[in-house]
């Protein structure tokens, strides 16, 4: 190295030797030029030097030299040259164009590759060379550093956080030049700026952040005057206001009046005729300040938030200046989200129409952070909708939030990440699809995650919100101790408290308290008594903040809960506490309407109406009943798709069921019996009326509207196949979620505007409306009146429906309570039926005896004393699920000691009187000469083929898919050309998903879905007159939708059979085949009636001896040997099994075959 070279090597170092401590990085930065290898060399030339004269500095030198070859190594690794150069083009860049974003920010998108951290690290050595390389031109760098700080910070692309430390950087780099002293409005600029980058700071303690702002805005302040500077001057207050909008420390209330203070005083200066885009973007603020404001009246502050964004909308204009646009048709979205005045519905229709509108602009490739932050809003506007489906607009909202958290991420963007965490916890906590108890631990996990950056010290009001919310999600929860879960809920909220005090917060404060009082009134450990004290008084707390005039949607819930705990309370007079609970539920339903709050609605009108009718005031129940089913039909008949349809119904659960019960103790029966109907089965019913209406009439005067009709209602049929497909399989779909919410949506709209249409055409007005009186009384066979079972709470009641009126029959022994009883036992004994036999007949024959007493005896009794023979039972609840046939008592005169129902009445069953009517059509135009029969498709079943035989052998036509041939499609094609049904295989009910149940084929299941796409009765085919189930849980519905009947035998009838004899649990291939077999006999030669076919054959199976069966199997299958339809071999083999296992066993005269478990699963659906 030269002379001259060396010389400044050894200058710095003697520099370096003599400065004080804590100025060297500074020191290198101003003579970067001269930081590099050569340096770390000539350092240890002098090191080794001044250690040969004893110098003490020799030590700090040596390891200074160190420590500075480690950085230059880390330097050349970590790409310092190559984001030098690039740093240096940035700023030359800015520099040639005077900080223009338009023709800078097109430049930087190409680039933003080159973004990274390692620029961070060269900024200050770049900004010191740059100061020092000539002393003239530091001010010019300085200014193009607060340029280069200032675009950066509002760059939209690239990472967001790395943005805002760089314009940090770049603005603290600036004030080495700009002082207040000797460039005081440039400094003033640079601070305004460094604070504009603290408040939007994502690193470092976010309340640490907004005061360094609010420290710099208020030094920028004291140079711009609203006297020597009003423009910037107001730019600054715009600023501070800003600040003070989201400042964490002191006290919140204050803050935000400090912001509003500060916006209108900017506002003095921006004037909307002197600086129109400056007023605009303070009067945004402004708006957003009152949407948060904690002082005043609520209801006031939002008029006042949506007025004022509509106003900077009339200076934001789209075509003019679309992200300023879109950014305020966002903030709009929010303030419409929370707006207490006009149409709830509307007011959130608005809201999801700016985001949508916001998001034309905001797109994910063009402005990522803005289009994540629509997106988020976007979410919140669904999850709160009450139009439309609410299962799908909550699926609409954790699809916006996973979509927005693409972008939000922790890494980048903690605090929004964080934000739109806790937004999808709640949306999954209210979520209404897939499993609720794994729904709630995905919320109480996101609230986890989120409180790992809303922490109690550095975002205390977002960690309160999370935690109030997270105490929700463990009130809520299913899985594990529920105390223990309440517990948790309890110690969140009182955390939580700590936080929004009813001084500072008393919006938080008064969910919060009110949240708790929720928790405290389902508390179980502690005292039950002074838990619900604890409730009432925190209910009563939050209405001190919850008032009906300024919060009447909290102050209507509050008043809600607050009847519900006084309906439960132990303390006080009785009659007090009932008259309180009344009271308040009143209260509440003021503000809850059916077409504003339906779902809100739906709730407290059926509690209110629920205890009406506990304390037997049944004329005042009526009205909240009606009020109730009214909201329930609104949420129902908004749901576009299948799983909303049945989410809606779950959550009306038994409502017409103890509708009907009041009803009918007011006397009032035949609304009593249209209330059951029109809440029975309805999926059935409406598919039943939409695709098999009679429109023979309008083909011939309409004939376009009758082909629109029929297009639409083929194409909605489509999609529900497409839909039960992906509720049952994970399988990917031609449709994605948006396209399929899209399509449904569209073609529900469209067939409501073509019913509108059909309804204008003569004789069509009533055209599928819901069920009349009329259509139950035409369900109604001569001799065979339709029976409602309904059981509820206090006491159950049949209404018999005859041609001539309506009867009620009171039976107060048997409530839900007992029913349940009943039911738990026997599916405990069932579930272990194969290992423990003896014991599932042990409960078939308790709760068919429990069943006698309450039930069955008084309905037989009533149904003899009026002279039937016959009835058809439609019950209600979990009464499907049993067999109300083989309901017995004991008889001395019968020859097993039992009398049965089934031998006092002939009963059948169906879903409801809807689907007679559709039966009742098929079987008067189909007739039963045809038969499909499967046969034993995996090979298992050793008594099928004989009874698949026997079965044939009645009628002359028919096919036999058997073994391996009855594959799913084979028996899909074959079975619309036959009118008789018989299938001989294994069945399973799945009681949670009863989609999923079906009938093994040999390739896979036919599955209840399967059924459901199948269309038998129309396209001129006259549907199947017969479907005979001889498979093991053919008849079992779901449970979660009982009143829905979801189970095989629906299926069918929805997919065009007349009638259809289906089990209730897993049966003896050999007790079977000896049932149907008869039935055959009893059906086709002795030509009785179908189901009173079936009706015998059970009890010749329970009544006939060993020796008996024998001879008649003899018979049987002798004479099909005769014809050659089984061979003498399979014919020998039968009888020898028969005669070995039961005869000689059991003996000739014991009735081996008595017991229900062998006769009585079997029941018939249909006509």
């Amino acid at each position: 190295m030269d002379e001259q070279r060396l010389q400044a090597y050894v200058s710095l170092i003697e520099k370096l030797l003599g400065c004080p401590q804590g100025q060297e990085a500074a020191l290198l930065q101003a003579n970067a030029e001269l930081v590099n290898a050569e340096l770390v060399t000539v350092m240890e030339q002098v090191t080794a030097s001044l250690e040969s004269q004893g110098d003490s500095n020799a030590g700090w030198l040596r390891g200074f030299a160190a420590q500075l070859a480690q950085l230059l190594e880390k330097v050349e690794s970590t790409g310092w040259e190559d984001a030098t150069k690039f740093l240096l083009e940035m700023l030359q860049l800015v520099a040639d164009n005077q900080g223009d974003p338009q023709q800078i920010y097109p430049v930087w998108a190409q680039q933003q590759a080159q973004l990274s951290t390692v620029l961070l690290e060269v900024l200050p050595y770049i900004g010191a060379w740059l100061f020092n390389k000539d002393v003239d031109q530091r001010p010019s760098v300085a200014a193009t550093l607060v340029n280069f700080g200032s675009l950066i910070n509002q760059f939209p692309l690239g990472t967001r956080w790395l943005n805002l430390e760089l314009g940090i950087a770049a603005c603290e780099l600036a004030l080495q030049v700009f002082t207040s002293d000797t460039s005081s409005e440039l400094w003033a600029t640079t601070m305004n700026n460094l604070a504009l980058a603290y408040a939007d700071r994502i690193q470092g303690n976010r309340a640490e952040n907004l005061e360094k702002a609010i420290s710099a805005y208020q030094q920028a302040l004291m140079v711009r005057t609203k006297t020597e500077m009003p423009v910037d001057w107001a730019a600054s207050m715009n600023n501070l206001a800003l600040a003070y909008a989201d400042r964490i420390r002191g006290n919140r209330a204050e803050n935000l009046e400090k912001a509003i203070s500060a916006y209108q005083q900017a506002l003095m200066v921006r004037t909307k005729t002197e600086m129109p885009v400056d007023w605009a973007a303070s009067m945004m603020n402004l708006a957003t300040a009152y949407y948060l404001r904690i002082r005043e009246n609520r209801a006031e502050n939002l008029e006042k938030a949506i007025s004022t964004y509509q106003q900077a909308l009339t200076v934001r204009i789209e075509m003019e200046s679309p992200a300023l646009w879109a950014t305020t048709m966002n903030n709009l979205a929010l303030a419409y989200v929370d707006r207490i005045r006009g149409d709830r519905a509307e007011n959130l229709e608005q809201a999801i129409s700016a985001c949508q509108q916001a998001l034309t602009v905001r797109t994910k490739t063009e402005m990522p952070v803005d289009w994540a932050a629509t997106m988020n809003n976007l979410a919140i506007s669904y999850q709160c909708r009450i139009r439309g489906d609410r299962s799908e607009n909550l699926e609409q909202a954790i699809s916006a939030y996973q979509q927005a958290l693409t972008v939000r991420t922790k890494t980048e963007m903690p605090v929004d990440w964080a934000q739109s965490m806790n937004n999808l916890a709640l949306a999954y906590a209210d979520r209404v699809r897939g499993d609720r108890a794994e729904n709630l631990e995905q919320a109480i996990s996101a609230y986890q995650q989120a409180l790992t950056v809303r922490t109690k010290t550095e975002m205390p009001v977002d960690w309160a919100t999370t935690m109030n919310n997270l105490a929700l999600a463990y009130a809520d929860r299913i899985r594990g101790d529920r105390a223990e879960n309440l517990e948790q809920a309890i110690l969140a909220y009182q955390q939580a408290l700590t936080v929004t005090t009813e001084t500072e917060m008393p919006m938080d404060w008064s969910q919060s308290m009110s949240n708790l009082a929720n928790v405290y009134a389902q508390r179980i450990q502690g005292d039950r008594a002074e838990n619900l004290e604890q409730a009432i008084s925190a209910y009563q707390k939050a209405l001190t903040v919850r008032t009906k005039t300024e919060m009447p949607v909290d102050w209507a819930t509050t008043m809600m809960n607050l009847a519900t705990t006084y309906k439960n309370r132990v303390g006080g007079k009785r009659a007090s506490n009932i008259e309180q609970a009344i009271a308040h539920y009143q209260s509440s339903l003021e503000i809850f309407k059916p077409r504003l709050l339906p779902d809100n609605c739906r709730r407290s009108a059926a509690s209110l109406a629920n205890l009406f009718s506990k304390q037997q005031r049944w004329q005042e129940a009526i009205p909240s009943y009606q009020m109730a089913l009214q909201a329930a039909e609104i949420l129902y008949q908004s749901a576009n798709l299948l799983d909303g349809k049945a989410a809606e119904l779950t959550e009306t659960a038994d409502l017409p069921r103890r509708a009907a019960y009041a009803l009918a103790h007011t006397g009032n029966l035949q609304e009593a019996a249209l209330t059951l109907e029109r809440g029975r089965a309805r999926g059935l019913s409406e598919t039943l009326d939409r695709d098999r209406s009679n429109l023979s009439q309008l083909q011939q005067t309409d004939p376009e509207i009758f082909t629109q009709y029929q297009d639409i209602t083929q194409q909605l049929r489509n999609l529900e196949i497409q839909q039960r497909l992906r509720m049952t399989s994970e399988e990917r779909h031609s449709l994605t979620p948006e396209a399929f919410r899209t399509e449904a949506l569209r073609l529900r709209q469209t067939l409501t505007q073509t019913i509108e249409q059909i309804r204008q055409v003569e004789g069509y007005a009533d055209f599928l409306a819901q069920p009349s009186f009329d259509d139950i009384r035409q369900a109604i066979r001569p001799g065979i009146p339709l029976v409602y079972l309904v059981p509820t709470p206090t006491g159950s009641l049949a209404l018999i429906v005859n041609q001539t009126g309506i009867a009620d029959l009171w039976l107060d022994d048997l409530t839900q309570t007992s029913l349940g009883e009943v039911l738990t036992a026997w599916f405990n004994a069932y579930s272990q039926s194969q290992t423990n036999r003896q014991s599932w007949y042990d409960a078939i024959d308790q709760g068919t005896r429990q069943l006698w007493q309450p039930l069955m005896a008084p309905l037989i009794d009533h149904l003899k004393q009026h002279s039937f023979q016959q009835a058809t039972l439609i019950p209600t609840g979990y009464l499907s699920l049993l067999p109300l046939h083989a309901a017995w008592t004991e008889d001395a005169t019968r020859p097993d000691g039992k009398r049965y129902a089934l031998d006092e009445i002939h009963f059948t069953y169906a879903p409801n009187a809807q689907s007679i009517n559709a039966a009742k059509d098929i079987a008067q135009r189909t007739e039963a000469d045809s038969m499909l029969a499967i046969d034993n498709p995996l090979k298992d079943l050793p008594n099928s083929s004989r009874e698949v035989n026997a079965a044939i052998a009645t009628f002359p036509q028919h096919k036999v898919l058997k073994h391996e041939e009855a594959a799913i499609e084979s028996v899909l094609t074959a079975l619309p050309h036959y009118n008789i049904l018989h299938l001989a295989c294994h069945g399973t009910a799945n009681l949670r998903d009863p989609l999923t149940s079906g009938l093994m084929m040999s390739d896979r299941l036919i599955t209840l879905r399967n059924l459901l796409d199948l269309k038998l009765a129309e396209e001129n085919r006259g549907g199947i007159r017969l479907a005979i189930l001889s498979a093991c849980e053919t008849g079992l519905a779901g449970i979660d939708l009982a009143d829905e009947a979801i189970s095989l035998p629906t299926g069918l009838l929805q997919a065009g059979v007349a009638g259809v004899a289906a089990s209730l649990w897993a049966v003896s291939d050999l007790s079977t085949m000896l049932l149907l077999t008869r039935f055959y006999d009893f059906w086709r030669n002795e030509e009785l009636d179908i189901s009173q076919a079936l009706r015998q054959a059970q009890q010749w199976v329970r009544d006939t001896t060993n020796i008996q069966k024998y001879d008649y199997l003899k018979d049987v299958f002798q004479e099909l040997a005769d014809t050659q339809q089984m061979t003498i071999g399979e014919t020998n083999e039968l009888l020898k099994e028969f005669m070995i296992d039961y005869v000689y066993r059991y003996g000739s005269q014991d009735k081996s075959f008595a017991h229900p478990f062998h006769w009585a699963a079997f029941h018939y659906v249909g006509v």
